[in-house]
């Protein structure tokens, strides 16, 4: 477990680093510029106030007050270097770390598409969304802990801790014996209930999904009456939340009282010793009062490094979700030297498939072969689970065959990148999931070069423009959230029309008028008609009134085609697909 968390932990920094290799200049002046602004202001500044406060004691009345101005000066000047410097610091890294974030979630976002299908389908997508925002934040964190907090506190007490054996060599024994045991203290338990803070960020991650998953199925939950188990089982989650996160807040606590002790146990040793070494004349009064500054500086910065390590245990939490999703490999990959595109007539096929679903061990397909002539219209048929939905996701490479072959046009789909293969096929599910955009961008989404005409005659094809016309902002109408503000015809048709845009030689559509009303089923109709032309279709059914027309029907059970033929040939064989046809209830396959 700890080889793991340390692993984690180096890949977030790998991530965090990546994107630091443009600006490395930058960054080594954000490192710098504080580190100068310390030693010019804090430590010279101290040093020769010590100084000052030196010649103030030994002062007489009358004497020449030339050189206690002159080291006036010196000290004004050499604060005046630390502000420039500070000031550097602190206009470079608000730009360095804006644009590095910036970066950074392009970066993420760039990752994210690259992941499978399964992953989307297996996870909750607002806590994806939770997980890039945290990680992001947590960049944010790092950078201030790193430059603000562990450089500057260390360089702090490395210089601190030099001046005062300079000025008061005891003090700085004591200091040099002091220091490393608290630090050790210090760091030691932190890192202890390294494993405490990670299990409250995945208790938090939990409570957030549980929300998205809740938010997102509002209307089901009010359905169904719902609201009060709901109610209670969030409470029940927010409640082992708030269990993880208040031990993690009490071991901070418990480190703290110990910080404080440790800390108050030198600072009396300190004042006893000081006060000692004035009166037997080892130090000067003056050196002592230049001590305190140094010595108050190295307190505050130990005395901080308990909420600095807190801090970075924190956000190495934060990150740790969304780094396992960086670092996870992609399920499907395109080829190292990709070949170009050949599908141009639509020719399917499939030749000695074998596949089965990750975690299972009963194969879905133990030797498929399957032909589809270019143009032809194909129905797929099936109670749940014969291999319908599959084919279409191994068509569409959502998931990769463990044998066989599937080539379209006689190439295979394996040679070619993901997109290239997709952009040839359009696809619309049962239920077209829209972006919460508008009208105009959902059809154009179809073809990125598409013109506000064409956008328009796809709508018109799709029986999609009348209603879009009556609506008050036209095709500038957001649609929410998954389209929710449009009924469930409408989302079709506005998925057909997008549809038509691609030009693409294959269509898979996933019965896309099953839970439709009588009205939108004849409008779809009609547009899915039009949409067929020319091309070739894979149709799954469940309601086998919409395939009666299809060229072929396929009929599988158990991974296999066991039928194969017209609407009107397989009743006649009176096999499977007649026995379908004659259990079904108003026109539905009875599963």
């Amino acid at each position: 477990m700890k080889l793991l968390e340390k692993t984690r932990t180096g890949r977030t920094l790998h991530y965090f680093f990546l994107v630091q290799k443009k600006r490395k200049l930058a960054l080594v002046v954000n490192v710098t510029t504080p580190v100068l602004g310390l030693f010019f202001g804090e430590i010279l500044v101290g040093y020769y106030f010590g100084i000052l406060v030196q010649k103030l004691v030994d002062f007489k009345v009358g004497g020449a007050t030339g050189e206690l101005y002159h080291l006036a000066w010196v000290i004004i000047i050499l604060y005046l270097i630390q502000v420039v410097f500070y000031r550097i610091n602190d206009y470079l890294s608000q730009w360095r770390i804006a644009v590095s974030l910036r970066d950074l979630e392009q970066y993420i976002f760039s990752r994210l598409p690259l992941q499978s299908y399964r992953f989307f389908s297996e996870t909750y997508g607002g806590a994806l969304v939770s997980q890039v925002n945290r990680f992001l934040h947590s960049y944010y964190d790092f950078e201030e802990v790193l430059f603000f907090d562990y450089m500057v506190d260390f360089t702090r007490i490395a210089l601190s801790a030099g001046i005062l054996f300079f000025i008061a060599p005891p003090l700085g024994w004591l200091l040099a014996i002091w220091a490393p045991i608290f630090i050790f203290t210090v760091t030691y338990l932190s890192i202890r209930k390294s494993h405490i803070t990670r299990i409250d960020s995945a208790a938090d991650s939990k409570v957030i999904a549980f929300l998205s998953d809740a938010i997102t199925n509002m209307v089901t939950i009010k359905t169904f009456a719902r609201i009060r188990s709901e109610i209670k089982n969030f409470n029940k989650i927010s409640s082992e939340r708030y269990d993880k996160r208040h031990r993690s807040w009490s071991v901070n606590v418990r480190i703290r009282d110990l910080r404080w002790i440790v800390a108050i146990v030198f600072f009396i040793v300190y004042v006893f010793l000081s006060i000692h070494l004035v009166i037997i004349g080892s130090i000067t009064s003056s050196a002592m009062v230049a001590s305190q500054i140094y010595v108050f500086a190295i307190l505050n910065s130990l005395l901080s490094l308990h909420q600095v390590i807190q801090r970075t245990e924190q956000l190495f939490a934060d990150a740790a979700e969304l780094t396992d999703v960086l670092d996870l490999r992609p399920e499907l990959s395109d080829p190292d030297q990709p070949e170009a595109p050949r599908i141009h007539e639509g020719l399917i096929e499939f030749k000695a498939v074998q596949f089965k679903y990750p975690r299972t061990s009963k194969d879905v397909f133990g030797g498929l072969d399957l032909r589809i002539q270019p143009g032809q219209r194909v129905g797929l048929v099936g109670h749940s689970g014969s291999g319908k939905s599959t084919i279409t996701r191994l068509l569409l490479r959502f998931l990769d065959i463990q044998a066989g072959e599937i080539l379209i046009d006689g190439q295979d789909i394996k040679h070619i990148t993901q997109d290239d293969l997709r952009s040839n096929m359009a696809y619309i599910p049962q239920e077209p999931l829209l972006f919460h955009r508008t009208l105009m961008e959902n059809i154009a989404y179809g073809r990125e070069d598409a013109s506000e005409a064409e956008v328009h005659r796809a709508s018109r094809l799709a029986y999609a423009d009348d209603f879009i016309q009556e609506l008050p902002d036209k095709y500038n109408t957001l649609v929410g959230e998954r389209g929710v503000k449009l009924s469930g015809g409408e989302k079709q048709r506005v998925a057909i029309a997008r549809a038509m845009l691609t030009r693409a030689p294959i269509l898979i559509l996933d019965e896309a008028t099953s839970a439709l009303d009588s009205k939108s089923e004849k409008l779809i109709t009609k547009a899915l008609d039009e949409l067929m032309k020319g091309r070739t279709t894979i149709v799954i059914a469940h309601r086998l009134s919409t395939i009666r027309k299809m060229d072929r029907i396929l009929v599988l059970k158990d991974g296999k085609i066991i039928e194969d033929g017209a609407h009107q040939e397989l009743l006649s064989q009176k096999g499977e697909y007649a026995e379908l046809w004659d259990h079904q209830s108003g026109n539905f396959l009875d599963d």
